[in-house]
Protein backbone atom coordinates (compact mmCIF):
# COMPACT_ATOMS: atom_id res chain seq x y z
CA UNK A 1 0.00 0.00 0.00
CA UNK A 2 2.68 2.00 0.73
CA UNK A 3 4.50 1.52 -2.45
CA UNK A 4 1.48 2.42 -4.62
CA UNK A 5 1.19 5.52 -2.49
CA UNK A 6 3.27 7.87 -4.29
CA UNK A 7 2.07 6.62 -8.42
CA UNK A 8 -0.97 8.61 -8.19
CA UNK A 9 0.31 10.35 -11.41
CA UNK A 10 1.39 7.18 -13.51
CA UNK A 11 -2.34 5.62 -12.46
CA UNK A 12 -4.48 8.72 -13.32
CA UNK A 13 -4.46 8.41 -17.47
CA UNK A 14 -6.16 5.02 -16.99
CA UNK A 15 -8.39 6.31 -14.08
CA UNK A 16 -9.48 8.76 -16.70
CA UNK A 17 -9.97 6.32 -19.82
CA UNK A 18 -12.14 3.72 -17.93
CA UNK A 19 -14.46 6.57 -16.42
CA UNK A 20 -14.52 8.15 -19.69
CA UNK A 21 -15.49 5.00 -22.11
CA UNK A 22 -17.60 3.54 -19.51
CA UNK A 23 -21.25 3.41 -20.44
CA UNK A 24 -23.16 5.88 -18.14
CA UNK A 25 -26.36 4.59 -16.12
CA UNK A 26 -28.21 7.19 -16.72
CA UNK A 27 -27.87 7.62 -20.31
CA UNK A 28 -26.51 4.20 -21.48
CA UNK A 29 -23.72 6.40 -23.39
CA UNK A 30 -20.05 6.74 -22.81
CA UNK A 31 -18.90 10.14 -21.98
CA UNK A 32 -16.20 9.55 -24.95
CA UNK A 33 -18.74 9.10 -27.24
CA UNK A 34 -21.45 12.04 -26.38
CA UNK A 35 -17.89 14.38 -26.98
CA UNK A 36 -16.57 12.79 -29.86
CA UNK A 37 -19.34 10.94 -31.82
CA UNK A 38 -17.80 7.30 -31.84
CA UNK A 39 -16.80 4.65 -29.64
CA UNK A 40 -13.52 4.77 -28.47
CA UNK A 41 -11.03 1.83 -29.27
CA UNK A 42 -9.00 0.33 -26.45
CA UNK A 43 -4.98 0.79 -26.74
CA UNK A 44 -4.98 -2.62 -26.24
CA UNK A 45 -7.06 -3.85 -28.91
CA UNK A 46 -5.29 -1.07 -31.33
CA UNK A 47 -2.64 -3.93 -31.35
CA UNK A 48 -5.08 -6.70 -32.37
CA UNK A 49 -6.48 -7.65 -35.45
CA UNK A 50 -9.76 -6.51 -35.73
CA UNK A 51 -12.08 -5.38 -38.44
CA UNK A 52 -12.14 -2.17 -37.60
CA UNK A 53 -8.11 -2.04 -37.36
CA UNK A 54 -8.21 -4.27 -40.84
CA UNK A 55 -10.38 -1.63 -42.79
CA UNK A 56 -8.61 1.51 -41.34
CA UNK A 57 -8.18 4.24 -44.21
CA UNK A 58 -7.37 7.31 -43.53
CA UNK A 59 -9.54 8.99 -46.29
CA UNK A 60 -12.69 7.41 -45.12
CA UNK A 61 -12.27 7.52 -41.48
CA UNK A 62 -12.31 11.23 -41.55
CA UNK A 63 -15.63 11.15 -43.85
CA UNK A 64 -16.61 8.60 -41.31
CA UNK A 65 -15.74 10.98 -38.25
CA UNK A 66 -17.19 14.10 -39.52
CA UNK A 67 -20.62 12.20 -40.39
CA UNK A 68 -20.54 10.93 -36.93
CA UNK A 69 -20.08 14.75 -35.22
CA UNK A 70 -22.76 15.49 -37.52
CA UNK A 71 -25.08 13.13 -35.68
CA UNK A 72 -23.87 13.92 -32.96
CA UNK A 73 -26.48 16.54 -31.65
CA UNK A 74 -29.28 13.63 -32.28
CA UNK A 75 -27.64 11.84 -30.13
CA UNK A 76 -27.21 13.72 -27.34
CA UNK A 77 -30.79 14.44 -27.76
CA UNK A 78 -31.51 11.00 -27.32
CA UNK A 79 -29.16 10.47 -24.46
CA UNK A 80 -31.15 13.15 -22.48
CA UNK A 81 -34.49 11.67 -23.27
CA UNK A 82 -32.84 8.65 -21.51
CA UNK A 83 -31.57 11.07 -18.69
CA UNK A 84 -34.91 12.86 -18.07
CA UNK A 85 -36.24 9.35 -18.05
CA UNK A 86 -33.88 8.11 -15.77
CA UNK A 87 -34.49 11.21 -13.13
CA UNK A 88 -38.06 10.81 -13.01
CA UNK A 89 -37.91 7.17 -12.18
CA UNK A 90 -35.25 8.03 -9.54
CA UNK A 91 -37.82 11.12 -8.09
CA UNK A 92 -40.63 8.21 -8.54
CA UNK A 93 -38.47 5.91 -6.45
CA UNK A 94 -37.53 7.99 -3.90
CA UNK A 95 -40.86 9.79 -3.11
CA UNK A 96 -42.04 6.53 -2.75
CA UNK A 97 -41.20 6.56 0.83
CA UNK A 98 -41.64 9.62 1.74
CA UNK A 99 -44.90 10.05 4.10
CA UNK A 100 -46.77 13.41 3.40
CA UNK A 101 -47.97 15.15 6.12
CA UNK A 102 -49.80 18.26 6.14
CA UNK A 103 -50.51 20.95 9.16
CA UNK A 104 -52.79 23.20 9.43
CA UNK A 105 -52.94 26.16 12.06
CA UNK A 106 -52.88 25.83 16.06
CA UNK A 107 -51.03 22.44 15.11
CA UNK A 108 -48.20 21.47 17.98
CA UNK A 109 -44.93 21.25 15.67
CA UNK A 110 -41.88 21.20 16.56
CA UNK A 111 -39.11 24.15 15.45
CA UNK A 112 -35.41 23.74 14.67
CA UNK A 113 -33.46 26.39 16.16
CA UNK A 114 -31.06 26.38 14.10
CA UNK A 115 -33.18 27.77 11.52
CA UNK A 116 -35.13 30.39 13.55
CA UNK A 117 -32.56 32.15 15.78
CA UNK A 118 -29.25 31.31 14.68
CA UNK A 119 -27.47 33.76 16.39
CA UNK A 120 -28.63 32.42 19.62
CA UNK A 121 -27.79 29.07 19.04
CA UNK A 122 -25.82 27.91 22.40
CA UNK A 123 -23.66 24.42 22.59
CA UNK A 124 -26.00 22.95 25.52
CA UNK A 125 -29.22 24.56 24.36
CA UNK A 126 -31.90 22.12 22.74
CA UNK A 127 -31.75 21.93 19.07
CA UNK A 128 -35.82 22.24 18.65
CA UNK A 129 -37.99 24.00 20.48
CA UNK A 130 -42.06 23.70 20.41
CA UNK A 131 -44.34 21.06 22.31
CA UNK A 132 -43.11 17.79 23.09
CA UNK A 133 -45.44 14.96 24.65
Amino acid sequence: MGAAKGRWSEELPWILWAYRTIPRSSTGETPFRMVYGTEALVPVKIGLESYRTEVYNVETNSFGLRANVDLLEEEREAAHQINMKYLLQTTQHYNSSIKKRSFGVGDLVLRELAASMPTKQVKLQPNWEGHTR
